[in-house]
């Protein structure tokens, strides 16, 4: 609807707007109101493609990963743990 005419304010995910052809971010909202998502990767012992899970797991914690998410608008943080990638 923002893009097209209909509305003349939204506001989402930044991720979500960024790409959209004819919508332009103007800001992001204060620290106060944002919702922060984290997400986390694992594997299980039982994984068929345990290394390719542990391959996609090391990308996902690479200055690749952090450029590509930024691009998509996404704010980055280092993962906080270095817990070895393996079956427990």
């Amino acid at each position: 609807m923002f893009a097209t005419g209909e509305a003349d304010l939204a506001w989402g995910p930044i991720s979500e707007l960024v790409n959209i052809p004819g919508v332009e971010p103007i800001g992001i909202l204060p620290d106060e109101v944002q919702f922060v998502q984290t997400f986390s990767a694992a594997t299980v012992a039982t994984a068929k493609n345990f290394d390719l899970a542990k391959r996609l797991i090391a990308f996902l914690q690479s200055d690749k990963a952090e450029a590509a998410m930024s691009l998509s608008g996404s704010s980055w943080q280092r993962p906080c743990s270095s817990l070895p990638i393996g079956p427990v």
